[in-house]
């Protein structure tokens, strides 16, 4: 009974042990997630920018459109002045040149601002776009370092599954499920040691008698209040 006590103990340091990794494997998701989201706000940054510029550029081009047909109208309207043949026709027509020359003026100020918004966008996308390939580099790298360290764990999480179950055919079945139902239900301590006469796993003080049979170690005994394996030191030493 002795040795199947040191086995347990055994199996109990791989379960722990495995269950740490496989934590750290579920955690390497919401890490990756957590490294790319700067990544990934620099790219929508740069494709807004990207479609802000394709709309401006298209508003220039409608109202370069929109000042060569008010331009051509004032010219046609200055060659009309000579056919007029009233004062009243002849002021009416300047005060269409005037409103479209108004007109006129607005739009240039229009395509001032749109070249000037459109340069400075495009300044911004070339440096957003430099920035973006600096962090894609970065990135690749931090990806590359911690799919190495994933599949390291996940290499030892093999190794330690092969181990457990070749520790696990040693000892006997009932034995093994009573421990397996007991390390699930109590958080990964179903074998724990006496000190004195009290559990470690619940610290609560156990009868002397128990503890004396514990120490003998000649058969599997459990806390009366947590129902935890008990074993004495000596037994932890010999499963090192």
């Amino acid at each position: 009974m002795k040795e199947e006590l040191a086995l347990l103990i055994q199996l109990q340091t791989m379960d722990l042990k495995r269950q740490k990794d496989r934590e750290i494997l579920e955690s390497f998701p919401e890490k990756m997630a957590i490294a790319e989201k700067p990544l990934l706000d620099a790219r929508s940054e740069l494709e807004e920018a990207r479609a802000t510029l394709k709309v401006i550029t298209q508003e220039r081009k409608e109202k370069e459109l929109a000042l060569q047909v008010i331009e051509d109208k004032i010219v046609k309207l200055k060659l009309r002045l000579t056919d007029l043949k009233t004062n009243k026709e002849y002021h009416a027509h300047l005060q269409e040149i005037a409103a479209a020359r108004n007109s006129k003026s607005e739009i240039e100020d229009q395509l001032i601002t749109a070249m000037d918004e459109a340069e400075r966008l495009t300044e911004e996308i070339s440096e957003k776009e430099t920035t973006l390939s600096k962090d894609e580099a970065e990135f690749s790298e931090i990806k590359k370092e911690m799919q190495a360290e994933m599949d390291a764990v996940a290499s030892t999480v093999a190794e330690i599954e092969a181990e457990w179950q070749a520790t696990a055919e040693k000892i006997s079945k009932n034995l093994l499920s009573s421990y397996q139902r007991l390390f699930t239900s109590n958080k990964g301590l179903a074998v724990v040691p006496v000190n004195g006469f009290t559990c470690t796993g619940c610290h609560f003080s156990l009868p002397p008698q128990l503890i004396a049979e514990v120490k003998r170690q000649e058969k599997v005994l459990t806390c009366g209040y947590c129902h935890r394996i008990l074993y004495a030191k000596p037994v932890e030493e010999a499963a090192k």
